[in-house]
């Protein structure tokens, strides 16, 4: 590959266990979806690496070198088999996008780990709530996106400096939790059940967003 590469998107693809360890020192954006690979990829040595998508990846157990990097953004939706511990002390400054609750809780619970303004939740299939230990209070705008889960996480208080949530495309979810007192906009769009809880005036979920400044509903 080219010494000045600067971003790489793989799909489709077979990726060798070895795949990345030509010299990349300009690789600022990388992406793979739909991919067998080996079971283990390292990462650590691509140092100006500032965004990561991982999707569909079913065969990746470890990622080396992943807790070495300063990243922007982060995404690992349908990863089903990373192993935890590759993803401790994980620093992303600006946007993260998880599948796993399991994996998001380790992430939320780990002391290295900062994540500074987006949370996105993303086809997520069971219901959870956020650990006692989950440090969410850096966290302005939490997304739920394509997620199949029946409701929402009953303590989002725990986000104490959260301005925005967005709810698209969860079809399931027919009512809100109690939100925190910092919330100043909340969006919807394709989650029908929930959308009517929050109809004025007599929606069971309107008293929890009246006073938000703003609402859109789609």
């Amino acid at each position: 590959m080219p010494f000045s590469l600067e971003k790489l998107d793989i799909r489709h693809c077979v990726v060798a266990a070895d795949f990345f360890s030509s010299d990349l020192p300009h690789l600022k954006d990388l992406s793979m979806r739909w991919c067998r690979s080996s079971a283990s990829l390292s990462i650590g040595h691509l140092t100006s690496l500032q965004r990561l998508s991982l999707r569909n990846l079913q065969d990746l157990c470890f990622l080396e070198g992943l807790s070495s990097l300063q990243l922007s953004s982060a995404q690992f939706v349908h990863v089903p088999n990373l192993n935890m511990k590759f993803i401790s002390q994980l620093r992303v400054k600006n946007n993260l996008h998880v599948s796993s609750s399991v994996m998001l809780n380790h992430m939320l619970s780990d002391e290295g780990f900062t994540v500074q303004k987006f949370l996105g939740l993303e086809g997520c299939n069971e219901s959870f709530t956020f650990e006692e230990s989950a440090d969410c209070s850096s966290i302005k705008c939490l997304l739920f996106f394509d997620c199949e889960i029946s409701s929402l996480p009953g303590n989002l208080k725990c986000f104490s400096c959260l301005r925005t949530v967005k709810i698209i495309k969860c079809h399931n979810i027919s009512f809100l939790p109690d939100l925190p007192s910092s919330l100043n906009r909340i969006e919807m769009c394709g989650s029908e059940l929930l959308r009517d809880s929050c109809q004025a005036p007599d929606g069971d979920s309107w008293p929890k967003i009246e006073h938000i400044r703003f609402k859109g509903f789609n």
